[in-house]
């Protein structure tokens, strides 16, 4: 794990440049959840396990309200992390809430837009006929892509990781 911790810093790091690179089309703010809020949120094992010691740190309150949260959960719904707009276990979040927000290449050279493209925040103004006019991050910023070297294990999403 402190590999892994290692590597996320860096890759915060290199995040934070490929953010400020593309600042004037990302118009994320505080309290603006709506990635949080409808989403299939794909997430390897190794994540999973990052994001428990996050949950273990938190005071007991908070770790009530994301259970009561799981409960609810639903495939393609609110996060069971998300309180008040605000991620509880945000440092310990996985790639795929690190990199959201940002166009990068995909597979095949196509372009990963996020979700709230449609609507009309990130990249609006350079968004038009299913196609971004501006040079993309040139690195696929995918969960697999990205922990590639690690033995990330399987990849879920979150609603079937906490189902099971």
């Amino acid at each position: 794990m402190i590999k892994y911790i290692q590597f996320l810093k860096d890759f915060d790091s290199k995040l934070k440049k490929y953010f400020n690179q593309h600042q004037e089309f990302i118009h994320c703010k505080l309290y603006c959840s709506e990635c949080c809020e409808k989403g299939d949120y794909p997430i390897s094992e190794l994540e999973l396990n990052y994001m428990m010691q996050g949950y273990i740190e938190l005071d007991n309150e908070t770790k009530i309200i994301i259970q009561e949260n799981i409960q609810k959960i639903k495939k393609g719904g609110t996060c069971p992390f998300l309180i008040n707009k605000k991620c509880s276990i945000y440092n310990f979040r996985p790639i795929i809430c690190r990199v959201h927000g940002l166009a990068y290449l995909y597979k095949n050279n196509t372009v990963k837009l996020p979700y709230c493209v449609n609507s009309n925040k990130n990249y609006v103004n350079v968004y038009a006929n299913c196609e971004i006019n501006i040079e993309p991050i040139k690195e696929n910023l995918d969960t697999q892509e990205v922990l590639k070297n690690f033995n990330f294990g399987e990849i879920r999403n979150l609603y079937d990781w906490l189902n099971h």
